[in-house]
């Protein structure tokens, strides 16, 4: 573990007991950012569940409390081993109160039928795409990762689609695994800043993942492709997948996030529906 990501995501067994320090340097406006959470709760999902060659095959978050920097105990379980998978859960716990839970289940690659619903966006490769200099709402995190807006709208440009298209990488030029892309696909503005001229918090709520060909990916780059499907009573559900330089799915989530409009915000002409 000798970059930056791997180290502030470490897992350790201390006294019986699985242990992580968060980093405050990879902060969202309201505690730890939740994919940084989510990478380490799957690791310590992965130390009960990961034996031999069970890799994750989904996780599924829910972030109870905003994660404060420092000390969190991870109750990390084993729930069932069977002949092809694995199901495992862990409780984050700071003094003593549970700021997040998550679920997670690891698998083998077996023999089974191949079929792609999905398809990458049409945008220009990384290369093609100018960086952004900064990310709106300017969260610590951001400073870990490059970002290169793929297509329009952009966020904040009032646009007439909640979608959002960006090349993302961390920094450090890590090559992508489970655990970098359980961060990277929340590490995109939401989708439903496309629609609007002002920021405004949209924190994660619960995050379920479903990962797919992460493994032996060289390259550091991932296409993030996310859309809102529908916003109202102060949230919002939104879609979003990870792809390869070579166009294969890495991931695909869906999220629950809160929508923390102030009022003197303005909402666009029909609303946000």
């Amino acid at each position: 573990m000798s970059g930056r990501f791997d180290r502030d995501t470490r897992v350790v067994a201390a006294g019986g007991v699985l242990r992580a320090e968060v980093d405050a340097n990879w902060s969202a406006h309201l505690g730890a950012h939740g994919g940084y959470v989510t990478a380490i709760a799957l690791r310590a999902l992965a130390a009960v569940a990961a034996e031999g060659r069970r890799e994750p095959r989904s996780i599924d978050v829910h972030l109870l409390e905003p994660v404060r920097a420092g000390a969190v105990e991870l109750d990390a379980r084993l729930e069932r081993r069977g002949q092809t998978l694995s199901t495992a859960s862990v409780r984050a716990l700071q003094e003593g109160a549970t700021v997040a839970v998550a679920t997670a289940t690891f698998a083998e690659a077996a023999d089974g039928l191949d079929h792609a619903g999905l398809v990458p966006p049409d945008v220009p490769g990384p290369e093609g795409c100018a960086p952004l200099i900064e990310a709106p709402g300017g969260s610590e995190v951001a400073q870990y990762v490059e970002y290169r807006p793929a297509s329009e709208p952009l966020p904040l440009s009032g646009g007439d689609r909640a979608e959002i298209s960006v090349w993302m990488r961390l920094v450090e030029d890590r090559p992508v695994d489970a655990f970098s892309a359980a961060f990277l696909v929340d590490a995109a503005v939401p989708a439903l800043l496309a629609r609007l001229t002002t920021f405004v918090p949209i924190p994660t709520v619960e995050l379920t993942a479903h990962f797919g060909e992460a493994a032996g990916t060289d390259s550091p780059w991932v296409l993030g492709a996310f859309r809102t499907l529908r916003a109202g009573d102060g949230f919002a559900v939104e879609d979003g997948e990870l792809w390869s330089e070579d166009g294969r799915l890495l991931l695909a989530a869906r999220q629950l996030r809160r929508v923390l409009l102030p009022a003197a915000v303005e909402a666009l002409p029909g609303g946000l529906e």
